[in-house]
């Protein structure tokens, strides 16, 4: 299974929290979002437009006020990312729906087939934190196979790194920022040293391990 370009942009973290803030506040206008978000005003505008495009997200005009809501399929893409968040935070200890039994299957795994369990609505202050940001990014991929973890840590990690360019950021900044995802770098490293070598996939997702490593340090100025 591949996500595509549009797929992981969905899931970045900026977008993610787009989405969010815009479904619980329903109607809004891209300098609140920006506020919200914690992003600055051309980085948002960019989301917005990328989601209009991708028709999750439209706007309203009233006089010369633009302001923006969700379209229908953005606001039940918008509740499912609520409910996985929340699933991420919870306390509660989950168990398989009744009759359930999980068996090895040799159908490949569609991103289609992957859903959630409803929950209540999470209190939205919660994304004030940074790190409370970065450690519910971090969760998301591990319903990906490891190719797409590698891909979706590289656009992750660039769009950080656009960001802190685009804030003028200091290296102080950045290394504190980049610094969370060094464990994460890790494991997928690990994970990769345990598939089959012989598996002609593997020389392919070292390759692309390698370059996301070199691509990890030169956001850090090491390289």
């Amino acid at each position: 299974m591949r996500l595509k370009e549009d797929e992981i942009f969905l899931f970045q973290e900026k977008t993610v929290l787009t989405l969010l803030f815009i479904y619980h506040r329903e109607v809004t206008y891209i300098s609140e979002v920006s506020s919200n978000i914690e992003s600055t005003f051309s980085h948002t505008n960019k989301i917005v437009k990328r989601l209009e495009n991708l028709e999750l997200l439209t706007s309203v005009f009233e006089g010369r006020s633009r302001f923006l809501q969700l379209t229908p399929q953005g606001y039940f893409f918008a509740q499912k990312l609520a409910e996985a968040v929340n699933i991420c935070r919870s306390d509660e200890s989950f168990v398989y729906p009744e009759g359930y039994v999980p068996a090895r299957s040799n159908e490949k795994i569609s991103v289609d087939s992957v859903s959630f369990v409803s929950s209540d609505t999470m209190n939205l202050n919660s994304f004030e934190n940074p790190d409370s940001i970065e450690s519910v990014s971090s969760k998301l991929p591990e319903m990906l196979t490891l190719s797409d973890r590698i891909q979706f840590f590289s656009a992750r990690i660039k769009e950080v790194y656009d960001e802190l360019i685009e804030t003028e950021a200091d290296k102080e900044a950045i290394l504190k920022r980049f610094g969370p995802f060094d464990r994460e770098l890790k494991i997928i490293g690990r994970e990769l040293e345990k598939i089959n070598q012989d598996d002609e996939s593997a020389a392919e997702m070292a390759a692309a391990y390698r370059a996301v490593e070199m691509q990890y340090l030169f956001y850090l100025g090491k390289e």
